[in-house]
């Protein structure tokens, strides 16, 4: 049987090259950095234009609606003053009337003042759209010749990955629960070799008969007393350097 626990060793290697190659490929150059900046605000910027087109759309539609109840209530108010009988009622009617062709000229400004406001924001919408779609071009362009540039580490990580995958398939998979679980607390070091008596990770001094029980017994986890990583003795050759 394999050494399980070099194996585990090996496959926490393997995740750290991996890690950095994907630091590597996604932290871009201070240029694409700016171009994707820009291209988020200008896509805020847009998403809003867009929000507020909208909000005029439906605020011209509820007042071209107001504006057809109020011509109606004018037209019933016109009828109702042929038909009054007396002064009182005949001023009543007319107050009525005053207001309501106060209120449609003031709803009909107000659709002018919103059909000339959406005008000049749809013209600043289509500004700002065009432009995103350059950033986005221009923006996309840099990332592919940063990928292109960085085929070597693509292919390594693809390597990698494949490797990777190997080998989880020869450890077994309580092996890699504990693994999982204390690499997710320890950044991704879960396995710590022991060096001059001492763990790698921590430099606390391993007892003893631990390390008696460990060369005994190569494929059984053992836990540092301290960081509690998961323990590996160094190969023979290790102890001749």
């Amino acid at each position: 049987m394999k050494n399980v626990l070099r194996n585990l060793l090996h496959y926490q290697d393997l995740l750290l090259k991996i890690r950095q190659l994907e630091h590597e490929l996604t932290t871009y150059p201070e240029s694409i950095e700016k171009l994707g900046r820009e291209l988020k605000q200008h896509r805020i910027a847009v998403a809003r234009a867009e929000e507020q087109l909208s909000e005029n759309s439906k605020q011209k539609e509820r007042k071209e609606e107001y504006l057809v109840l109020c011509k109606d209530n004018l037209e019933k108010f016109e009828q109702d003053l042929m038909e009054v009988t007396n002064q009182k009622e005949y001023s009543a009617v007319l107050k009525e009337i005053d207001s309501t062709k106060r209120e449609i000229q003031e709803t009909e400004t107000t659709i002018i003042t919103i059909m000339e406001s959406s005008k000049e924001l749809e013209i600043e919408y289509e500004k700002l759209k065009n432009t995103m779609i350059q950033l986005e071009s221009t923006h996309n362009e840099a990332v592919s010749g940063f990928q292109e540039n960085n085929q070597e580490k693509i292919a390594e990580k693809k390597k990698l990955e494949k490797e990777k995958r190997a080998l989880e398939k020869d450890i077994p998979a309580p092996y890699m629960r504990k693994f999982n679980q204390i690499a997710a607390k320890r950044s991704g070091i879960a396995v710590s070799t022991v060096s001059g008596e001492c763990c790698s990770a921590c430099n606390m001094k391993i007892r003893p008969q631990m390390v008696n029980n460990m060369q005994r017994n190569p494929n059984e986890l053992f836990i540092c007393d301290n960081c509690q990583r998961i323990l590996v003795l160094p190969e023979p050759d290790d102890n001749d350097s």
